[in-house]
């Protein structure tokens, strides 16, 4: 009876530990709200709709274009509408949102129409950077003010993601490079096309060829084989030699650099300027006021 009592015991405190770490694991993925995401897998929403702009049907279909959009990309896509940005900038808000909900290599954008400033910002990470180019960010623009100066959030929100997608399709351009606004570092995208490497294969076949023929004469080969007489040349001199360590001076100098001819002002179509975070990640991106 004893050993009975003693075994529904044990099984019974089996099971509330069971049941207690169902709860806990339960309450460690429930959300508060979006901005309460460790990564982009656990985001709920690619759409948050934090002021209130959007129609339930306009949410649901901004939502599909955007998941075919980051299985297309394999980016990180986010839109998000605010009525409050917390005493923050567009960019500071759009950068910290986006920050928080993904990774520290991750590719991607966040579209947000913050009511509080009056503006449309676009926020770029890792490679979105280099596809969407300043210039190319105008353009995303370009084609998502006049509906939101209509007040059409939601066709706002889908023809900047559509213009973005076509930028995708397009690649990135020849000449793109990031440039840090506030170090003036400048990260060039560099690319081999086949028009490059063709040349460059059949150029390396025709010297390893040259050489080869140059090789073969000079020992007078024979069907391309040598025997070479080692018992006659086989002589091994050992020489003994010391370096010893005496001090060490380094000069440095800074080496001017041809930057194409670009400059701060972004003249060039394939100008990205890049900013750090609040968290130190790099960005792209710009914003235009409504």
């Amino acid at each position: 009876m004893r050993k009975m009592i003693k075994r529904l015991v044990i099984n019974s405190l089996v099971m509330i530990m069971m049941l207690v770490s169902v709860m806990v694991g339960a309450a460690d993925t429930e959300f508060v709200n979006d901005e309460d995401c460790v990564n982009s897998t656990n985001v709920v929403n690619y759409v948050n709709d934090y002021a209130g702009l959007l129609t339930s049907d306009e949410t649901s279909e901004l939502e599909r274009q955007i998941a075919d959009m980051r299985e297309k990309t394999d980016w990180d896509i986010f839109a998000v509408t605010i009525y409050d940005a917390g005493g923050k900038s567009s960019e500071a808000y759009a950068d910290d949102f986006y920050d928080e909900c993904t990774s520290e290599d991750s590719d991607g954008i966040l579209i947000l129409i913050d009511m509080d400033n009056r503006e449309i910002y676009i926020s770029t990470s890792g490679k979105a950077s280099r596809y969407l180019a300043d210039e190319r960010i105008e353009r995303v623009f370009d084609e998502g003010f006049y509906y939101v100066s209509e007040g059409e959030y939601a066709s706002c929100i889908s023809a900047m993601l559509s213009t973005a997608e076509y930028f995708y399709d397009s690649g990135i351009t020849q000449d793109q490079y990031n440039e840090d606004v506030e170090t003036g570092a400048i990260s060039e995208y560099r690319t081999l096309t086949w028009m490059e490497v063709v040349p460059v294969m059949f150029l390396a076949v025709g010297v390893g060829l040259a050489i080869y023929i140059i090789v073969v004469k000079s020992y007078s080969m024979k069907g391309g084989r040598y025997d070479y007489p080692y018992m006659k040349y086989g002589k091994i001199d050992l020489i003994s030699q010391e370096d010893r360590f005496i001090r060490q001076h380094v000069t440095h100098h800074r080496i001017q650099t041809d930057n194409g001819g670009r400059s701060g002002g972004g003249h060039s179509s394939g100008r990205s300027s890049t900013h750090r975070s609040s968290s130190g990640r790099s960005h792209g991106g710009g914003g235009r006021r409504f």
